[in-house]
This record gives structure tokens, sequence and C-alpha cells, in this order.
């Protein structure tokens, strides 16, 4: 009697119990469940399911080859619904093995397991009954579902509400635009017709005209003719009747009757038509502007419009938020060298410079190295640190040892703002000399190889803050006190300048993109 309590009995055989039957209430073995299956599958399927009381809370180490091969014919339902007052049984499907039906939990991973899961990711983890873990996690569930009722679903109907208001000024956007394109067809088609009827008019006053003047010459000719004509037949009537007198009398001073040659008012008329291409057609209509959302919008939008279209399509900058962050112990940041994508390198107008990552933390700070809070650092392409010395007139090189170099030494002038090419390595440097302003371009090793003067005539240049190179070599230079971003080629030679769309313009930082 006490050794039946240590273990159950199969009702078939004396082999441990693994399974039961629902349906019969026979406690079997693994071979009498396989068995039981087999011969009750055919007829009218009846319930296995795993002994739970057996396994509740204890390790499952491993699940025979006979369990796997039972586990495909039967099924399994061990769930316990938890809301109702009394508990009581509903089966449910495995999501990741369809065939299979729920069975118990997964303490440690805290999901619902069917044998097929025990078998491929849960072997050796503690398994309980659904309505436990149910009960563990009830307080999460419902605050996760209250989560989502409470702010998830009005923000995602705030968000779907905004994405339809955004789909349909787009579309009245698009519909405004076509309808400018056929209006602007209908104008040029209206100058088409305008040029036409122009045409054919003079061409109607020219034929009118040569037809008026070959009608006055032809009447002339049909005179002179007729004239000839009666000549001939006063001639024959005389001499018909004999009247020789009458012949004497008629032809003794004969007249003269010239027939000159009669030409046409113009000679020739030829129309010579140009060939218009498409392009040159589309040239006649104005262009579309389209402002992207982001970058990758942009190159969506770039990819479908591609060599589909002949009207001239502009797409206005994009100014995309990536991050933002604050960094401690600086009042504000007046200037920012990129190191590496873990870490920059910040300034502020009181002379301090920290090494900070992109959460705003600081990693290291250097003080009374800085004369100047503009753009007064860069850094190498060996990404050594260069800073301006306003007190000593040079460019010095903080490299990763912590030594501090002389690189560029300035003479009497005063340099205002610093940048390192990262395309060639070279350093520009912004100075001033009294009223002279020039910014002059150095190799890495810090002799120069031009610069740009300033004619005092024509001053480009006020106070350059801030330095950056473009991709193809030009010069952009943010002059605070200008109010104007301007850009000089590689040379030196002054391209253009930009005064912003405002009243007024300060630009500051600048930066290029790869374009």
């Amino acid at each position: 009697m006490a050794s039946a309590q240590h273990y159950l009995r199969c009702s078939l055989c004396e082999q441990s119990v693994k399974f039961y039957c629902k349906d019969c209430h026979e406690n079997l073995c693994e071979d009498c469940a396989l068995k039981h299956v087999e011969e009750e599958g055919t007829k009218n399927p009846h319930q296995v399911a795993i002994y739970s009381e057996k396994y509740k809370c204890r390790d499952i180490e491993q699940v025979t080859p006979k369990t796997e091969d039972l586990i495909e014919k039967i099924i399994f339902d061990e769930h316990k619904d938890s809301i109702s007052s009394e508990a009581h049984e509903i089966s449910e499907r495995c999501a990741i093995h369809p065939a299979m039906f729920y069975v118990m939990c997964c303490k440690e991973c805290k999901v619902p397991v069917c044998i097929t899961c025990i078998k491929e990711r849960h072997n050796g983890h503690v398994f309980i009954e659904t309505l436990e873990l149910y009960n563990i996690l009830k307080e999460d569930i419902t605050k996760y579902v209250s989560d989502i009722k409470s702010r998830e679903i009005p923000l995602t109907q705030t968000t779907l509400t905004q994405a339809i208001q955004g789909r349909l000024e787009m579309t009245e956007a698009i519909r405004k635009v076509r309808s400018d394109l056929v209006s602007d067809a209908a104008l040029a088609k209206k100058l088409i017709d305008q040029n036409l009827e122009s045409g054919v008019k003079v061409m109607d006053e020219i034929e009118n005209l040569v037809i008026a003047d070959s009608f006055h010459k032809e009447s002339g000719i049909r005179d002179t003719l007729s004239d000839l004509q009666n000549i001939v037949r006063q001639y024959d009537d005389s001499n018909t009747s004999n009247r020789l007198a009458e012949l004497i009398n008629c032809y003794s001073y004969p007249k003269s009757h010239p027939v000159q040659k009669r030409t046409p008012i113009a000679s020739d008329i030829t129309y010579f038509p140009k060939s218009l291409t498409l392009e040159e057609a589309g040239e006649m209509f104005g262009y579309l502007s389209i402002q992207a959302k982001g970058v990758h919008e942009l190159k969506l939008i770039k990819e479908s419009t591609d060599k589909k279209t002949l009207i001239q399509i502009k797409f206005p900058p994009i100014v995309e938020k990536i991050m933002s962050f604050e960094i401690s112990g600086i009042a504000h940041t007046s200037h920012i060298s990129y190191v590496n994508d873990e870490i920059a390198l910040f300034s502020d107008n009181n002379s301090k410079l920290v090494f900070a990552n992109k959460r705003g933390e600081v990693a290291k700070e250097k003080f009374e190295m800085l004369t100047s809070g503009y753009g007064c650092h860069a850094i190498t392409q060996e990404r050594d640190l260069l800073i301006t010395d306003l007190s000593k007139h040079q460019i010095c090189k903080l490299t990763k040892e912590q030594k501090i170099l002389p690189v560029i030494k300035l003479g009497a002038w005063t340099a205002t703002a610093l940048c390192c090419s990262q395309r060639n390595g070279d350093i520009l440097v912004g100075m001033f000399l009294k009223h002279n302003v020039k910014v002059v371009r150095y190799n890495n090793k810090g002799n120069p190889l031009f610069e740009n003067p300033q004619n005092k005539g024509n001053q480009v240049y006020h106070t350059p803050c801030y330095l950056s190179e473009n991709i193809n070599g030009d010069i952009c230079v943010s002059d605070w006190n200008r109010e104007s971003l301007i850009v000089s080629d590689r040379e030196g030679c002054h391209r253009f300048s930009y005064s912003g769309s405002g009243s007024r313009f300060y630009p500051r930082g600048i930066i290029n993109d790869d374009v």
C-alpha cells in the first residue's frame, strides 16, 4: 500500500503513469497511450493528455522518441479559464504548432507551450498550470491592455487621422498641380494657336496683295492684247474692201505697242519649320517643386520620377532631425566636431572643451585650451584635434597622446575659423589683420597652398565664423556679421552668397552632405 503512494500504475499494465484519457478516465503509460490512440482514433477519437499532477512544477529533462511519436497523434487540452468563477477547460491550439494544443506554461519563458514546444525550445524548463501563470501575469496583462486602451489606441487613432488628413491634403495638392499643368498646357496651346493665327493672317494679307497686283497687271496685258487684235482686224477689213487710202492713213504713223514682262510682286515664298524636341517643348512649361519629408522619402520620389517626365522637378533642401541631447557642464554649445559614431567634441564661449557621447554624457573635459567659441576646433583625418590659439596667433594640434603641437603659425594674423577637409586632409583657416580678411588653404603638414585674399573694393568676407568644404572642393563660409553664407570655388573665386529668405539672416555652424 505504501508503494502505491509513490507512483501511479497504468490502468492497463504495471508501468508508471504518464498520460491519461479524458474520455475513459484511464491512467496510461507511454506504450498504452499510443495503443489507445491508435485503437480509438478511427472510431471516436479520445483526448489523451499528460498526467498534469505528475509533471506539475517538475523539470522535464527530455521527451522520449515514443512520447514524440505519441504527440503527433493526440490532442492535449490543459488550459483553465481563470475569468469564470467556476474553472472549466478550453482547448487552445498552439500558435507555433497548429496541430498541437497547449498543455501547460513555461515558468521561465512565461509562455504557454505544447509538447512539441517542450521538446524543441523548453526542454529542461520548469512548467506550471496555465491558470497559475495567468494569475502571476494578470496585473501586467491588465496594465498592458489598459495602456493600449488609454494611450496606444488614441495615439494610433490620432496618427491615422493625421495620415488620412495628410493623404487628403496631398491629393488636393496633386489635383491643383494637375490643374495647373493643364492650364499651363492650355496657355501654351493658346500661344501656339495665336502664333498660327498670326502666321495665317500674314499669309492671307500677302495672298490678297499678290492677287490684287496680279489682277492689275493682267488687266493691262489684256488691254494691250485687245489693241493688237483690233489693229489686225482693221487691216483685214481695209485690205478686203480694197480701201487703200484708209490703210495708208492708218499706218502712216505706226503706234508702238511694247509688251513688258510682268512678274509677280514676290518671286517666291517659303516656310522653314523649326525642329522642336520634347525637351525644348518642356521648357515652355514651369517646374515642379516637391518637398520630401525625409532623405528616404526623397530617394523613393527620385527613383519614381527618374527619366519618366520631361518637366523639370526641383527638390527643396531637407532638414531631418536625427537626434537631440543635452551636454552637461557647458552653458551652450557653440561648436561641434565629429570624432566618431560614439563621441563628439563640444565647446562653448567660456573656453570650455568637452568630449561627450550621444547621450550627452561627458567623457572628459579640457579647460583653458580655447580662446574662442565659434569655429575654433576641427578633427583631422587621423582623428587628431586642431584648435586655434589666438594669443599666440597659431593653430595647434592635440594628439591622441594629449600633446599640444604647433602646426601653423599665422604671424600677425588672427584666426577666426578653422576647418579640416575630410576629402584630402587640407586645413582651411579664416583669419583677419586689421581690415583685411582672407581664407587660406594649407596641406596637412601646415604648408600654405593658396589663399583667397580680400580686395579692398570688394570685401566678400567680414568675419568668417565657421568654415566647411563641399564634396567638390567649394569653400563654404558662415559670416555672421555679413549675414550671409558665402561660397567660393577651390581656387578661391566667389561663386554665390546666400542671405536667407527672411529680413535678417545670422548663419552659425555649417556642414555639408555627401551630394
